[in-house]
């Protein structure tokens, strides 16, 4: 009592904003100070009561009036669609931040919302490539946010000559454009229509405007304005415009006009009339973030807007209807400051999959969460309380996988994938031998066979024998690219030829199915004809092995060259010697290249060694991914342009071939035989013996080719990577959003969700103070002073990397100046400290100490963690509360909030206590509070 008595003091009714400043703190705890003991409850509240009293007697002057100011971008577009019915937006706009795909806010038939959002939604967030207006129309720039977050507010809606200019150019690009004709303005046949050769075109006009102008200026028709709205529109007509033109041009001069541009309060000293369409106007403003529909304004020429039913009826009736979307589009996201998370930045370093699509960063999903939670706490008129701890979320495929521990590719088992690797190995050295037995088989029934067909044609066998020259793979061009011995028929790429005995390339290749067996102890041999040594060249015959690694002869550009061991990006050559080599054009030319055992390759020419011994270093060619490649592959500087080669033959030998074997092959010793006379030669039984030994090759063959190649622990981490990353972008595209229970605590609500988390910090690491500072705005309105000027900021830099945040935070808390703040910050943000700088949970820092994120709440609540923290805010549903219609009733009146309007709020609250605070009586309830605070006196 003692209290109330001493604030009764002689002139002190007047003073109702100190009397909310000493009620505020003494509700928030922050008095008395922290060094003094906390007053007890009952003494709390009766001094609470006491100074409320002393507000009402203080409050009886008029309430606050905000000046005239204009409408905002948003509620501009949402005001010129719903006047012409166009049936889509008039602008691009950054600051709607969903657009609902099958909107679920159609009302029903009965002209009632759904009561509860679908289980399935589909949403998207469009701000970053806002969704086109009509064609040829630009907005106006975005409009200024006052402290609290809100861009509707009067004080910051100025009109400054080069804005009104740009509202009149914008006027009339509208009914210009392209986009706006009789298919997509709902008003047009009534508005804007021609009429018949000889219709009256006054009386037509004024009967036009005559419903048009008022809903456009949302007020009592002047006789006087429409008269030269009417004069204005017949003179265009007179000068020889279409009826549709001369509509057209005054509907651009009405959008122009400072009657539909800018508001009007109704507590202004007008007619009872004016302020009735003044207040179907705030209403509508509030609800739609529009101008009013016919309705409202016939209940307000009959002056039956200001009966408290009629009052009721009507905000219920708005609140039912789809454009309920224009405040579901405006005040969650700026209540909770939610176009911050798109300029979020993240380190990739620290956060590598935000942007894994740069042009979709993660941020598109993480801001629809909350707001899809406030559009269900509203259709389903949920405690407010359900917005800081709810029992079900809205989660996206992407959302889900990052709130996940894992948000990681998928871990390679190396001791799985080395046995994997080793059986494959094993399998690989079986089917080998399995396929080398068999072809020893083969040769051993063809060989009889052949050595009798080449002595009866006079050809003499190399000494050591006919094995050790015997082809592994044999082409003769008569008509066809198959091979005579192991059918490994080549494929042709660009056009081929035959031509006497000959296979003509020019600018084309061929090129061989894998090999089998690996290139170890093999020889290579093609017989030539080249043409136009002069002109650009390319690779004539060759190996090509995995990874795009060559080992190749490449002719033209005035020099023959061995490229040895090249690659794509790496090559080394020896050339040839220079023993005039335009001797080799004009002539055949018979090459060959043995590859050694010990992995050395020697050239020859006509049988002559060509240069020395050369080892190819660790590029190897094993057995199936390697292939044999004859004519141009390669193309260097100028690429195939004039490169002209005839090959006659070609072999590929089972051996490294010796010298005298290579002389003898150059020399015209051919050891091997047509398919067709070794196909005479051989009896019956020989030929069932050879045909199913070739099909039990085939098998072999095949079998060793699908065993697949060993993979590296690198590789296979790699692949798992891009994997998880396409997936990630996969997810980035999904619209669909899931309602799902609440299983983690960890997350949900406005608070826990990774788009509040994401924008409160830097691109490095999380900003405590600033997440303290949200939430002290926007869940307590109970935003900090800006920090002081001579408080130097934290000195990342020379910190020590050891310390914690709290730790490093320590030394701005001595500051008598920074201690206040710190002491009702702090507790708030480092609550949240187990969350990352994009929102996913963390147990410890990065130099790995332990995240200490307890604290009290209000110095009163005491908690360990995030999740208790959270359940703490459910004991201070009434503040909380409180801080919401707050908000809410500076947002439907456009301005700052006065001291006598703390007994609006407080009324609010007494009226839906009981239910816990639902969200949509909430609205409602302000709507009537609105109401009442604008009606004049």
């Amino acid at each position: 009592m003692g209290l109330g008595r001493s604030l009764a003091l002689p002139g002190m009714r007047l003073r109702a904003a100190l009397i909310h400043k000493l009620l505020k703190a003494v509700d928030s705890g922050a008095m008395p100070p922290e060094t003094e003991p906390p007053l007890p409850l009952p003494l709390r509240r009766q001094a609470s009561g006491q100074l409320l009293t002393l507000l009402q007697k203080a409050s009886h002057s008029a309430p606050a009036v905000a000046p005239v100011w204009r409408m905002n971008r948003f509620q501009y577009n949402n005001a010129v669609r719903d006047l012409f019915q166009l049936n889509r937006p008039v602008l691009p706009l950054a600051e709607k931040l969903m657009t609902r795909s099958g909107n679920w806010l159609q009302q029903s038939p009965e002209g009632t919302l759904p009561a509860r959002l679908p289980t399935q939604v589909e949403a998207r967030c469009d701000s970053l490539n806002p969704q086109p207006g009509l064609a040829g129309v630009s907005p106006f720039p975005a409009d200024l946010r006052a402290e609290h977050g809100f861009d509707n507010q009067a004080d910051q809606l100025t009109m400054s000559p080069l804005l009104l200019d740009a509202f009149l150019r914008l006027s009339f690009s509208i009914v210009d454009s392209p986009d706006f004709n009789r298919n997509t303005v709902g008003i047009w046949n009534d508005f804007f229509s021609d009429v018949p050769a000889g219709t009256e075109l006054r009386p037509e006009i004024e009967r036009r405007l005559g419903t048009f102008l008022p809903r456009a200026f949302r007020r009592p028709l002047q006789t006087d304005l429409l008269n030269r709205y009417v004069t204005w529109a017949h003179d265009r007509c007179l000068a020889g415009d279409s009826l549709t033109d001369a509509m057209k041009k005054t509907a651009a001069a009405i959008l122009s006009s400072p009657a539909f541009l800018f508001h009007v309060r109704a507590s202004q000293p007008q007619s009872p009339s004016h302020n009735q369409h003044a207040l179907a106007a705030q209403l509508a403003l509030f609800l739609w973030a529009s101008i009013p529909d016919q309705e409202l304004l016939d209940l307000a020429a009959q002056n039956r807007l200001a009966d408290t039913a009629v009052q009721q009826a009507q905000i219920d009736r708005l609140l039912a209807d789809s454009r309920i979307e224009g405040f579901l589009d405006a005040f969650p996201s700026q209540w909770l400051q939610l176009q911050n998370v798109l300029a979020a930045t993240p380190d990739p370093a620290k956060a590598p999959w935000f942007r894994v699509d740069p042009q979709r960063p993660a941020s598109l999903h993480m801001v629809l969460e909350p707001l899809l939670l406030f559009e269900a706490a509203f259709l389903e008129n949920r405690p407010l309380q359900e917005l800081i701890n709810p029992a079900f979320t809205w989660r996206s495929r992407l959302l889900q996988s990052w709130y996940s521990d894992g948000l990681q590719p998928e871990a390679v088992d190396a001791v799985a994938l080395a046995a994997e690797n080793a059986a494959r190995e094993t399998r690989r050295q079986q089917l080998t031998a399995e396929l080398q037995s068999l072809q020893h088989q083969l040769q051993q029934l063809l060989r009889p066979v052949r050595q009798q067909l080449l002595q009866a044609a006079g050809v003499t066998l190399p000494a050591a024998g006919l094995s050790d020259a015997e082809p592994f793979a044999a082409w003769d061009f008569e008509n066809s690219l198959q091979d005579s011995v192991q059918g490994l028929d080549l494929q042709a790429h660009g056009n081929v030829r035959f031509d006497n005995g000959r296979v003509v390339l020019d600018g084309a290749w061929l090129q061989s199915p894998a090999l089998p067996e690996s290139l170890a102890a093999r020889s290579l041999e093609v017989r030539f004809l080249l043409h136009d040594l002069d002109q650009p060249g390319g690779g004539l015959m060759g190996i090509e092995g995995p990874g795009s690694v060559f080992d190749t002869i490449v002719l033209g550009e005035r020099r023959p060259r061995h490229w040895i061991s090249g690659s794509n990006s790496f090559n080394r050559t020896l050339d040839f010697p220079a023993d005039a080599p335009e001797t080799v054009t004009g002539q055949e030319l018979h090459l060959l290249m043995v590859y050694q055992a010990d992995g050395t390759t020697q050239l020859y020419r006509n049988g002559v060694p060509w240069g020395q011994a050369y080892r190819k270093g660790s590029h190897i060619f094993p057995a199936a991914a390697s292939t044999v490649l004859l004519g141009l592959r390669h193309q260097p500087a100028g690429g195939n342009r004039g490169l002209r080669v005839e090959i006659s033959q070609a072999r590929l030998y089972n051996d490294a071939l010796t010298a005298e074997q290579v002389a003898a092959a150059a020399a015209g010793q051919v050891f091997s035989v047509s398919r067709e006379a070794l196909e005479q030669a051989l009896s019956s039984e020989q030929r069932q013996q050879r045909a199913a030994l070739q099909a039990a090759i085939s098998s072999a063959r095949q079998n060793l080719q699908a065993v697949p190649p060993d993979t590296s622990l690198e590789n296979l981490q790699q692949q798992k990577l891009r994997e998880f990353t396409e997936q990630l972008r996969q997810q980035l595209q999904e619209p669909i959003f899931t309602r799902m229970p609440t299983t983690d605590e960890r997350f949900g609500g406005v608070i826990a969700n990774a788009a509040m988390l994401s924008m409160t910090t830097g691109p490095d690491r999380t900003h405590p103070v600033a997440r303290g500072a949200w939430i002290s705005g926007v869940i307590f309105n109970d935003p900090p002073p800006p920090p002081p000027n001579d408080i130097p900021p934290l000195n990342e830099a020379t910190a020590d990397k050891s310390l914690t945040i709290r730790e490093q935070f320590a030394e701005h808390r001595r500051s008598p100046s920074c201690a206040g703040c710190h002491s009702r910050l702090d507790p708030l943000g480092f609550a949240m400290e187990n969350y990352d700088l994009v929102g996913r949970w963390r147990d410890r820092y990065d130099n790995g100490r332990e995240i200490d994120s307890g604290g009290t709440l209000l110095r009163l609540h005491q908690f360990t963690n995030a999740v208790q923290f959270r359940r703490t805010l459910a004991s201070e549903q009434d503040r909380i509360a409180h801080a919401f219609v707050e908000h809410l009733l500076r947002y439907a009146l456009a301005r700052p909030l006065q001291p006598a309007d703390q007994l609006t709020v407080r009324r609010i609250l007494q009226r839906t206590a009981a239910d816990h605070y639902p969200v949509r009586s909430l609205i409602r309830e302000t709507a009537m509070a609105m109401l009442a605070n604008l009606s004049p006196p």
